[in-house]
């Protein structure tokens, strides 16, 4: 019988809940239980925004923890511009910023001095901020209000024992509760239960990559500071020589240090409070810092660029930190998990809606596949910055940020390298049009949309993506009466078969609103069809993760109906590349 631990973890900010135990019915008719068409592993943020995904069409999923209450401490803490999207999708982004951090700068230090600063742009058409702070504790514990909204099963104090993945039909599994042990059958599996994945364990699957030795502690202080957010990294401290502190706040009052742990010290020495305080200490008086401070959360983290070869394995599937391990500088390892979520949701929704062939689930893996170990790559030239791993990788640091004293080219070498959203170009569900190229800017196909304020010249005007939901998006531009016609009968024809789609006209101050639409927008000023390049009558095709299956202009033979079935059935694309590729304007 398994028995959590309900004490509410402490903090000075947070007022953590325990969730009580509910006894399911399939403890009391074993016999009788049917399979649900999937359940989640794992609620953290990965498994929650991907269980109120699939609640957005249509499906009712289970997730288990054997948590009782949402994660200790501040955890993964800052969300790039892109989950933030992706967050407002699941419909919680207003209550994210209500005690966030938003900020998009960032300096490095050497001897004392600004050797690099990092300042990502901004511009009036972006709704979210580069970057937004907020602890883990307060993600979990607003996605779980949100998930249990809209009607997710959420049965927290139950722990995964046994896993039974062979059936063809299915997977069976055996949960411990405080009330004893039950089965549960699901048609899919997902796994988001984190780096220590039980679902990974009990299939026996081993991570490849990039596996770093040096070790890193991370504090969370609170401390009254007058100083703006943003990241401050300070190589070779005279309190802590040859290493790197990374410093930033996460919460009104709430800072975090993240700092190497030497060689010579153990697990223990490096966690022991004493020796945390004085390392605090040392570093704030480094920095010039007298206010009083109190510790609110520690713990030991060890970088990895590490990711599963597969992601999807008969009918289990693994995202965030179950499929990939990856180092926290860059803001990655939780935004990676995120974009996980939204590219897995819609996918494994329309297969079990009957909508779209079960092979579409591999596109899972060959997309976010690609872009872990992309990351990966990265990741790990940020870490060897950061903590080079040999004598080698020692002396370049300590070169290039000799350089960086005098010289502007060494600056450069010192980019962390910002998580970003992935490009998904390359994959067999991104479609390029023959007339791809009669478009002067806007996202290509596989990029992700982009957002655009409908009339910036005016304060609080509404912005594009308010008009996107869960759905593919028929988004078209300009007047021309047979781009129209075609796309409003394959919509509403796809409509009448049961599939989520939407029709958006974006129209200027001169045209009237056509017949058909689900949704208007009134490019006033012009901003949105500059921005997506759509000077002339055009169409975007958007999958119901924000990311452009396809587009096209009037110039076009292309149907809505056509692209999104070939997408589904996930079809031989081979003509339609062809098309493009022997495109004049192409070649």
């Amino acid at each position: 019988m398994y028995t959590p631990n309900t004490t509410p973890h402490k903090s000075s900010y947070f007022d953590y809940e325990i969730y009580p135990f509910v006894r399911p019915s399939e403890m009391d008719n074993p016999g009788a239980q049917e399979s649900h068409p999937i359940a989640i592993v794992g609620a953290g943020p990965i498994g929650l925004i991907f269980a109120i995904q699939l609640a957005a069409f249509g499906i009712k999923s289970i997730v288990v923890d054997a948590k009782a209450q949402v994660s200790g401490g501040s955890r993964a803490a800052a969300l790039t511009r892109r989950s933030m999207e992706i967050v407002e999708q699941a419909g919680v982004a207003r209550e994210f910023l209500r005690d966030a951090i938003l900020w998009n700068k960032g300096r490095s230090y050497y001897r004392g001095r600004i050797v690099h600063e990092l300042e990502i742009p901004v511009v009036s058409d972006d709704k979210f901020s580069p970057l937004t702070n907020i602890p883990q504790c307060f993600m979990e514990k607003i996605l779980v209000e949100r998930a249990l909204a809209v009607g997710v099963d959420l049965r927290f104090q139950t722990k995964l024992v046994e896993l039974e993945f062979d059936d063809p039909g299915g997977v069976n599994l055996l949960l411990d509760t405080p009330a004893g042990e039950y089965a549960l059958k699901a048609d899919w599996l997902v796994a988001c239960d984190g780096a220590r994945s039980a679902v990974r364990k009990l299939q026996n699957l081993r991570f490849e990559g990039n596996s770093f030795e040096d070790r890193f502690i991370i504090g969370d202080i609170r401390i009254e500071l007058d100083a703006p957010p943003g990241r401050r990294c300070y190589f070779d401290t005279p309190w802590l020589p040859g290493r790197t502190v990374i410093m930033h706040m996460l919460h009104p009052n709430i800072w975090r240090l993240d700092y190497q742990v030497p060689n010579d010290v153990s697990d223990d020495e490096a966690l022991d409070p004493k020796r945390f305080r004085a390392q605090m200490q040392a570093h704030l008086d480094y920095i010039g810092i007298a206010q009083p401070w109190e510790v609110e959360w520690v713990t030991l983290y060890k970088p990895n660029a590490l990711t599963l070869s597969k992601y999807n394995h008969g009918r289990v599937i693994y995202a965030g930190d179950a499929a990939h391990l990856l180092p926290v500088f860059g803001v990655r390892g939780m935004n990676t998990g995120v974009q996980d979520a939204i590219n897995l949701a819609w996918k494994l929704a329309f297969v079990i809606r009957g909508q779209a062939a079960p092979k579409i689930v591999d596109t899972y893996t060959s997309e976010r596949l690609a872009d872990a170990q992309q990351i990966c790559q990265e990741a790990s030239r940020s870490t060897r910055m950061v903590a080079p791993p040999t004598r080698g990788f020692k002396l370049m640091q300590h070169a290039i940020l000799s350089l960086s004293l005098d010289h502007e080219f060494a600056r450069g070498l010192l980019h962390w390298r910002t998580s970003r959203p992935i490009d998904y170009a390359d994959s067999v569900l991104s479609i390029i049009d023959e007339t791809d190229c009669e478009f002067n800017a806007g996202p290509s196909s596989g990029a992700p949309a982009l957002n655009a304020r409908t009339n910036p010249s005016t304060p609080e005007t509404p912005f594009l993506f308010d008009s996107l939901s869960s759905a593919f998006n028929v988004v078209l531009f300009g007047s021309d009466e047979t781009l129209w016609s075609n796309a409003r009968q394959d919509v509403f024809e796809l409509k009448a078969s049961g599939l989520p789609i939407r029709l958006l006209a974006v129209i200027d101050s001169d045209s009237e609103a056509p017949t058909g639409a689900d949704a208007v927008i009134h490019d006033v000023e012009g901003n949105v069809a500059r921005r997506w390049g759509a000077s002339q009558s055009a169409l975007y095709l958007l999958r119901p993760d924000q990311h452009v299956a396809s587009r096209w202009t009037a110039n076009s033979k292309r149907r809505v109906k056509d692209v999104i079935r070939t997408i589904l059935s996930v079809g031989d694309l081979a003509d339609v590349q062809a098309t493009a590729a022997n495109a004049s304007c192409l070649q």
